[in-house]
């Protein structure tokens, strides 16, 4: 995928956006994460029916399992990513100690969509195709392989939850900047509560759980 956009919008279609690849890069490893985490999250309670009949097993722990996977195939690519960015820039910067941090905002902030689609799943299975639609035109809104706006459309990306973590990603990674503290404790506190209410979406759909797998 870096090698296929590299060359498509850094000659085909000319973003003149310089160290392209390590730009597009920094973005795409957390973007691909938390699509997977997504879509692995809204099949897991399914895809466990095995573990949700067994009495007593904590059936609100598969989607989180599902991201935890997921990150762990994110964390094996960073040292690639590291390297990359190191070569390009001539240097990784200081900054990158931030990435923890970023990392535990967007594991919280996937957790409360994870536990309500994983639910819903369960009872209309199409949902996980309506996820993979809907992650298609996230993924052009949420500047990946661009860099945001700073004027026209600029109010798109401040309601995409994705957007800040994809801005602070690249301040702390490519341009040697700290993320900024407030969009990053917003993000947290929204991530939050949208595990809170997701917890209780799938508490009270929980029950039918087994009759319908």
């Amino acid at each position: 995928m870096i090698a296929v956009l590299s060359f498509v919008f850094g000659h085909i279609v000319p973003l003149k956006i310089a160290h392209y690849p390590a730009f597009l890069f920094v973005a795409l490893l957390p973007w691909l994460w938390f699509q997977s985490a997504l879509l692995a999250g809204t099949q897991s309670v399914v895809g466990g029916r095995d573990l949700v009949r067994q009495p007593g097993f904590p059936v609100a722990m598969l989607p989180v399992v599902s991201i935890s996977t997921t990150l762990i195939n994110y964390a094996l690519a960073l040292p690639v990513m590291f390297l990359w960015v190191g070569i390009s820039l001539g240097h990784l910067p200081a900054t990158s100690i931030a990435l923890p941090v970023i990392v535990a905002v967007q594991f919280l902030i996937t957790i409360g969509p994870c536990l309500m689609l994983s639910a819903v799943n369960v009872m209309f299975r199409d949902v996980t195709h309506i996820v993979e639609i809907a992650l298609l035109p996230l993924f052009y809104a949420t500047p990946v392989i661009y860099s945001p706006p700073a004027h026209r459309f600029h109010w798109v990306f401040q309601l995409n939850p994705v957007a800040h973590l994809i801005g602070a990603y690249r301040d702390a990674l490519f341009y040697g900047r700290w993320p900024e503290t407030g969009p990053l404790i917003v993000l947290a506190l929204v991530g939050l509560a949208l595990a809170g209410i997701g917890y209780r979406v799938f508490d009270r759909l929980s029950y039918r759980f087994p009759e319908e797998l």
